[in-house]
């Protein structure tokens, strides 16, 4: 892996439910970890449910290995926000991550 395509750099996000000042339930995010990455797209669309437009893009990211992530996790990339779809551990050597993520509109 090459360094200088790793220039982005993303957070990755523990994120659990919790109560806030109205007694109501919210997410709370938890700082994990950090990485540089490559992010690249992959798919763009549009849904049109009851009236509305919900745009939806997949992308891949690849960065080094970072121990413990899976599905539950949530990537922040500057004001950006992304759902893992998929956690690959590439040969499974604990060098290299291949995410798949969908974008939150």
């Amino acid at each position: 892996m090459r360094a200088g395509q790793l220039r982005y750099k993303i957070e990755f996000l523990t994120v659990s439910e919790g109560q806030d000042a109205t007694g109501g339930v919210s997410e709370v995010e938890t700082h994990l970890s950090y990485a540089m990455a490559e992010i690249k797209p992959v798919s763009g669309n549009e849904k049109f449910i009851a009236n509305q437009v919900f745009p939806e893009a997949t992308s891949q990211i690849r960065c080094r290995y970072v121990a413990g992530i899976t599905t539950k996790h949530k990537i922040k990339f500057g004001g950006r926000y992304f759902d893992i779809l998929n956690v690959q551990n590439k040969d499974e050597r604990g060098i290299e991550l291949y995410i798949v993520v969908k974008e939150l509109f």
